[in-house]
């Protein structure tokens, strides 16, 4: 008998009661607001709720405030915030424990709200939940809510709010969400340290999960918070490590912007060398075929509707290319076989002929569209804290290269390529030796409005999709053409890639605008010395 009677044994029995009482306590609670005898009943169970500030019964008061408690074979349940499909929302049981209800198949359980029996709480009861609202975000199915969340929790000296934090920490799975909370963890505990050696324990702890605001809360506590000179000083030199390693990652996040702008320019820039260095025709309305592609790109997201998902932009790849290289071998037929070697009248003659297409499209589908980014490639790589990658843009850069290949082999190791070349050099000449010049630069036409199209395509991953969007590449990709060497497939490559690196590096350092004059008087200046580009046609050719 007195082994029963032992202080330890007491004080561990003692424990236990209480959290038995605690729970049964919620429980009671919580059937007193699913079935309340009274609203005054159901009333005092949420302020004792709230009271309680038991975390298994956070996803029953989350409920309530976003007014989604419902009741299914009289268990406590609520929905996702948006619905897996055809207005359907999958469940989850909100106490004693919150998990997704599965069917008999292990699958996830969907139901309409229109057969679940809705628990109404009055807005007067719902406002005892404002103070405990960001506290019961913490514990939310919804990532951006829980990132906010730690934000709004307000005082974290507070004991019993700092344990509901960390145990929002350790059971979080998005690892930005994780690194916010333990930022707010960490912060609180470094201003409640009292000696430099927990100080600087929590300042590394800080600079090693590294969040958005580091530096910041590094630098503001040094100057403002820290109880010591030798824990601010520590705190401040972690701050400004933290600042440099940002500043090389944003030089590293800037030469990758520039090797997708040089992509971009490069699809666009190869078809319009092709044309140029073939027919010496200088082709204002270039802009405008990538323009067609970027509204079949549209017009498929139409015709597949949203239940399709990435296949609208599967089916926009080839189209893309199709359409436009349609347009732009009717163009060849019409207007362009009437202007060779007559640069001054194709010139004008493309530039109305892109203002028309500018203006048809305008008319049927106005001055601002849109297409979704593929599920596929949304979000990004994430290679280091602050540093990702996006995938629409290393798709972007992908294509490229595949299209760069493509286009070589068409040029080097196809028949029509060597005719291309043949009539690039001397039309006269290749026509003497049997080459129908005519068919070579109408196929020339659609191949190189083609890669246009696809062009398109591609940037409605960016950005969105306008009238006038051609007109933004259009004296970019020209820059290419001249400065690379006009009909040259490696000078494409290098002077597209350059442009788009030197554009994001002045851009860095001027604002944009000013980066554009840069670029263009950078240009000029380069254009003096290599005014045939940086490969420039040799031999008898070169004189010509």
């Amino acid at each position: 008998m007195r082994h029963f009677l032992r202080p330890g044994w007491i004080l561990l029995f003692l424990l236990c009661s209480l959290r038995g009482r605690s729970q049964d306590s919620a429980s009671i609670y919580v059937n007193q607001i699913l079935q309340p005898s009274a609203d005054s009943v159901r009333t005092n169970a949420i302020h004792r709720l709230v009271a309680l500030r038991d975390p298994s019964t956070f996803p029953l008061l989350m409920a309530i405030n976003d007014k989604k408690l419902y009741l299914l074979d009289n268990k406590a349940v609520t929905t996702d915030s948006k619905p897996s499909g055809d207005g359907n929302y999958r469940l989850y049981t909100v106490y004693p424990t919150y998990q997704l209800l599965q069917n008999s198949s292990g699958q996830p359980l969907l139901l309409p709200p229109g057969k679940l029996t809705a628990v109404d709480i009055p807005r007067a009861d719902r406002l005892a939940l404002v103070g405990i609202a960001p506290l019961l975000n913490l514990f939310s199915n919804d990532v951006q809510k829980r990132m906010l969340a730690y934000s709004q929790v307000g005082n974290l000296q507070d004991q019993s709010t700092l344990q509901l934090v960390a145990a929002a920490v350790n059971r979080e799975t998005d690892e930005n969400v994780q690194r916010i909370g333990r930022e707010a963890l960490y912060t609180a505990r470094l201003y409640a340290a009292k000696d430099e050696t927990n100080a600087k324990v929590y300042i590394d702890s800080i600079a090693l999960n590294w969040s958005d605001n580091a530096a910041t809360l590094l630098t503001s506590y040094s100057k403002e918070k820290s109880f010591s000179p030798a824990a601010g000083s520590y705190a401040l030199a972690k701050a400004s490590r933290l600042e440099k390693k940002y500043d090389n990652l944003q030089r590293i996040q800037n030469l990758f912007s520039g090797l997708s702008l040089g992509s971009i320019l490069i699809l666009i820039a190869l078809g319009l060398s092709i044309v140029y260095g073939l027919a010496g025709i200088i082709n204002m309305a270039h802009g405008e075929f990538m323009m067609i592609g970027a509204y079949t790109t549209y017009c498929m997201q139409l015709v597949f509707g949203h239940q399709a998902g990435d296949w609208f932009y599967v089916a926009a790849l080839p189209l893309s290319f199709i359409s436009a290289g349609i347009m732009g071998l009717i163009l060849e037929r019409l207007v362009i076989r009437h202007l060779y070697s007559k640069p001054l009248e194709s010139l004008l003659a493309t530039w109305g002929i892109s203002l028309i297409l500018v203006q048809t499209a305008r008319l049927i589908f106005g001055d601002l569209t849109a297409v979704k980014t593929p599920q596929l490639l949304a979000g990004g790589w994430q290679v280091a804290p602050h540093l990702t990658l996006p995938y629409n843009r290393i798709f972007i850069i992908v294509l490229t290269l595949v299209m760069v290949l493509l286009t070589y082999l068409m040029l080097f190791k196809t028949k029509l390529g060597l005719q291309i070349r043949a009539v690039t050099q001397n039309r006269q000449m290749s026509a003497c030796l049997g080459v129908e010049t005519r068919k070579v630069a109408a196929l020339t036409f659609f191949i190189g409005s083609g890669l246009a199209g696809l062009a398109g395509c591609a940037i409605t991953l960016i950005g969105n999709v306008v009238p006038d969007m051609g007109q933004t590449y259009i004296v970019d990709s020209f820059l290419v053409v001249v400065t690379g060497g006009v009909g040259k497939l490696a000078g494409t490559i290098v002077s597209g890639l350059g442009i788009g690196f030197f554009t994001k590096v002045s851009e860095a350092f001027f604002q944009a605008v000013y980066g554009k004059v840069f670029i263009l008087l950078f240009i000029m200046l380069f254009m003096q010395y290599k005014p045939k580009g940086l490969f420039p046609d040799k031999g008898r050719i070169a004189e010509e």
